[in-house]
């Protein structure tokens, strides 16, 4: 299913073997997501705080 996004920014949950986020006072709108895929492959994505705040308050409401 096509769903909009580049390539480059799909990421399927069935490939994830490890999922770290790191919070820097430093920069503190911001997120570092590393995401480690079967077969060892890393990547490190920098988010928008604000963004992944909501997306976690989304997954705990629709968890409760």
């Amino acid at each position: 299913m096509d769903n909009g996004f580049p390539e480059a920014l799909h990421v399927d949950l069935d490939d994830v073997r490890h999922l770290e986020m790191r919070y820097s006072r430093a920069r503190p709108d911001r997120i570092e997501l590393a995401v480690e895929y079967v077969g060892g492959r890393i990547r490190v994505y920098e988010v928008d705080r604000f963004l992944i705040e909501r997306l976690l308050e989304q997954l705990q409401y629709r968890g409760a």
